[in-house]
C-alpha cells in the first residue's frame, strides 16, 4: 500500500495505491488523520480529497472496517474528507454503513472543481 499527498489551493489530495485488508486499513486512516490534524494547524484549512482510484479492498472485512474507521474520522474532525475514485461496488458498500450520509463521492480530482470554483466548497 502506497499513500501519496499533494496540495493545491483548496485542497490536500491522497491518493492511495495498492491493496487494503483488515490488517492494512489502520495505516490508511491514520494517514487520513494525520492529514486532517496537519491541516486543522494550518492558518487556512484546505478541504481534504481522498482517491481511492487505485485502491484494492481484499475482502470484505477489510471494507467494513475501514468504513467504520472513516465514520470515526468524520465524527472527530470539523473537515470532512471527501472521495474519489471509489469503484461502484464499494460506494454501495460505504452506504450501507453510512447512515448520516456522510460520504461525499466524486468521479475524480478534476470533478471536485466546477466552473473554477471547488465543488467541494458548495
Amino acid at each position: 500500500m502506497k499513500a501519496r499527498i499533494n496540495a493545491n489551493k483548496e485542497s490536500i489530495i491522497i491518493s492511495l495505491d495498492g491493496k487494503i485488508d483488515y490488517e492494512t486499513q489502520d495505516e490508511i486512516c491514520e494517514i487520513i488523520n494525520n492529514t486532517i490534524e496537519r491541516n486543522k494547524k494550518d492558518q487556512v484549512a484546505k478541504n481534504i480529497v481522498v482517491n481511492l482510484k487505485n485502491l484494492e479492498f481484499v475482502g470484505s472485512s477489510g471494507i467494513t472496517q475501514f468504513v467504520h474507521s472513516l465514520k470515526a474520522i468524520h465524527n472527530d474532525t470539523d473537515i470532512t474528507p471527501k472521495y474519489c475514485g471509489v469503484r461502484s461496488e464499494f460506494q454501495k458498500i460505504i452506504k450501507a454503513f453510512d447512515e448520516g450520509n456522510e460520504f461525499d463521492f466524486y468521479d475524480d480530482e478534476a470533478l471536485t472543481r466546477r466552473n473554477g470554483k471547488p465543488l467541494i466548497n458548495q
